[in-house]
């Protein structure tokens, strides 16, 4: 959806931070936005040993995003929960090759005190890579 301007700006035209926040409203204003930016700049990335089927805490205090490369060959599938209690029971998704060799990626979020864990559901697929970052 293209942006319209508004009726006393034209299109082209540079506009003030004060008719930005104006138009965009308080989730939109140039503060909102630098703010959510700046955010990203405070990720402390980490690469821990993690195994399949295994039950892992967050207890950073922070939101977690966790990424996964799995190897799989044949019909190979791992499927991907989290949740506040032990063991996580809320199903994200999955990772799954139908005949095909490939690695493939899944990135989820973890809330602060939530577990998580990725599953083998079919085969003897395995773990290329296993990224985290803290959202501080």
């Amino acid at each position: 959806m293209a942006w319209v301007a508004g009726a006393d700006v034209s299109t082209g035209q540079l506009i003030t931070a004060a008719q930005w926040n104006n138009y965009m409203g308080t989730s939109g204003s140039l503060t909102y936005l630098k703010g959510q930016t700046d955010r990203l700049d405070n990720l402390t990335h980490s690469e821990p040993s993690r195994a399949l089927d295994t039950i892992y805490h967050n207890t950073t205090g922070k939101i977690k995003f966790v990424t996964l490369q799995v190897f799989c060959s044949g019909t190979e599938s791992v499927k991907i929960f989290v949740g506040s209690a032990t063991p996580p029971t809320t199903f994200l998704g999955y990772i799954s090759t139908n005949g095909d060799i490939v690695n493939l990626m899944a990135t989820f979020p973890v809330l602060p005190d939530y577990y998580y864990k990725a599953e083998i559901f079919a085969g003897a697929p395995t773990i290329q890579e296993w990224h985290e970052w803290d959202l501080h």
